[in-house]
């Protein structure tokens, strides 16, 4: 499953993004008149995503417990302090997976807020970090040839503040293009 970071450029991440906001403006309009389909549809893909992003992060690479169960705590230490002896395309590669962790979460933000009967971009986005740290320590767990690793939960919650951004901007954009035109106060002297 790994293999989709091959496909991750500036260019598919920007188109990701877009899609991403067209989406939230597709379901901000379809929610206005029909908000419990949307929900159910919502939770149904959350679901589906949740388990795709577990099967990506936590099923072992190895056998379990084969690992020194290192933790990288340090921000960008991999980036840092372990590129010597890396060529370009091993450094490449190490922007690419943490572009797909940001990638990852923005669906998973996104169909979290959808999902909620009073959605709050505050606890969706609390809700990511959460989910990305339970990721993380399951990976610290289970010492099975993953890492734990502080940027991926840094990425993970790029990408739900991504996702957030996308959401609250297309339910205002929605908003201002739904709300009655203001007409101008005419003056007194006419």
């Amino acid at each position: 499953m790994w293999q989709v970071v091959f496909y991750v450029t500036p260019a598919t991440c920007l188109v990701a993004i877009l899609t991403t906001v067209l989406f939230c403006l597709a379901v901000e309009r379809l929610s206005s008149r029909h908000p419990e389909n949307v929900r159910s549809i919502a939770r149904v893909l959350l679901s589906v995503w949740s388990l795709l992003v577990l099967a990506a992060t936590v099923i072992p690479e190895g056998a379990l417990g084969t690992d020194d169960g290192k933790i990288y705590w340090l921000p960008g230490e991999g980036l840092l302090y372990g590129t010597s002896g890396m060529d370009a395309s091993e450094i490449s590669m190490i922007f690419k997976q943490e572009a797909a962790n940001a990638l990852m979460f923005i669906p998973l933000s996104v169909l979290a807020y959808y999902s909620a009967r009073r959605p709050s971009l505050y606890v969706v986005l609390g809700s990511c970090v959460a989910f990305s740290f339970v990721i993380e320590f399951t990976q610290w767990v289970e010492r099975a040839g993953r890492t734990a690793d502080v940027d991926d939960l840094t990425f993970n919650t790029l990408g739900a503040v991504i996702g957030v951004l996308a959401v609250s901007s297309a339910s205002f954009a929605v908003a201002r293009l739904s709300a009655p035109a203001r007409r101008p106060a005419h003056s007194a002297g006419r």
